[in-house]
């Protein structure tokens, strides 16, 4: 078996290929990238076969997976998936589902199976367990049995498959995605025309205050040109933003107003509108990410001179010493190693 992975140039694409390699050992996995000084020795130091002839890569897989920016997709979509050989696979872990999938379905052989994928998470989950997948195959393909051992094999391992038609997926997205990421660049684009700092902000933090900017942060932090295609290759999203855009025309009036009634209005009609639970479930989740926080914190304390276990949530390593001192969100150990406490959780 050979699984090609096309342009695998984001971290999440070298997650894939990593990934496929752990579970499939006797799997060749090949992976292209642009770059071939940063990422040959990347690909030998993890067993997988490079190569920067995308080509090549395409007619040796008998499954390819396009890891490619949302707004290239479609373009070397169309350059590769010709060459694909008889009864090859043809996926993709695209945000956005629509154009993927009519683009494979369009430009593959018609001998080839499409199962577009959308996985709900970041590089940096140990497993997938817990995790979502979305899967957008056509129901009268859903038989298949390579698309039947692939969902097998994800609900095998503890993943969550979710399976949809490509425009729900879009639809959803739009919300989830769309919603979600323009609210936070809009609170952190707030803050900053305000030119108010943030870090005296955090002199005033109620701990979900504290959650809420830390997210806020994590969006910023990462990609802006994969947020922006987000934004701008989903076309349910203007839809969404016009109607964001109306409900904070509705507060703001509220507020000029002074319109105490209407604005407790709106807040009671959105409780009522989640479903039965739903709003004291969100209240009992955050309270236990709060108490994660503060706990971990508490049990440090208690530990000055103490052994304690960490494990690294990104490289999965574990380091055990002698607690000396916490000193803000640095962890000091009595030999004088030194750990960054949110890149560690107790083990």
């Amino acid at each position: 078996m050979i699984v090609s992975i096309i342009w695998a140039t984001s971290w999440f694409g070298l997650w894939t290929a990593k990934f496929i390699k752990k579970k499939f050992p006797n799997t060749d996995v090949i992976v292209t990238w642009r770059n071939e000084e940063k990422w040959k020795k990347v690909a030998n130091e993890n067993n997988l076969k490079f190569t920067t002839n995308n080509i090549e890569a395409v007619k040796q897989a008998d499954i390819i997976i396009f890891s490619v920016p949302i707004s290239n997709m479609e373009q070397t979509i169309k350059e590769l998936a010709p060459y694909a050989k008889k009864w090859a696979i043809l996926s993709d872990v695209c945000s956005i589902k629509w154009f993927p999938s009519k683009a494979m379905k369009q430009y593959a052989p018609k001998w080839c199976l499409i199962i577009p994928t959308h996985p709900m998470f970041g590089p940096y989950v140990e497993d997938i367990a817990w995790q979502i997948f979305v899967l957008t195959v056509e129901e009268n393909e859903r038989n298949d049995k390579s698309y039947i051992f692939l969902k097998n094999f994800l609900q095998k391992e503890w993943a969550k498959v979710i399976e949809t038609t490509a425009e729900n997926h879009d639809k959803m997205m739009a919300v989830v995605q769309g919603l979600t990421h323009i609210n936070m660049f809009t609170v952190w684009e707030t803050i900053k025309r305000l030119s108010i700092p943030v870090e005296e902000t955090l002199n005033f933090v109620s701990p979900i205050y504290k959650l809420m900017i830390s997210s806020v942060a994590r969006y910023v932090w990462h990609d802006a040109g994969l947020y922006a295609d987000i934004q701008m290759y989903n076309p349910k999203v203007l839809e969404v933003h016009n109607k964001f855009m109306e409900v904070i025309q509705d507060f703001n009036k509220t507020v000029q107003n002074k319109d105490k009634e209407w604005f407790s209005k709106i807040i009671y009609g959105t409780k009522e509108f989640f479903w039965p639970n739903m709003t004291s479930f969100w209240q009992k989740y955050t309270d236990k990410l709060v108490y994660f926080v503060t706990h971990q914190i508490k049990t440090i304390n208690e530990s000055i001179w103490k052994n304690l276990t960490f494990k690294n949530i990104y490289s999965w390593e574990k380091v055990s010493w002698k607690v000396k001192k916490l000193n803000n969100n640095i962890l000091e150990f009595e030999d004088g190693n030194k750990i960054d406490i949110n890149e560690y959780v107790i083990e």
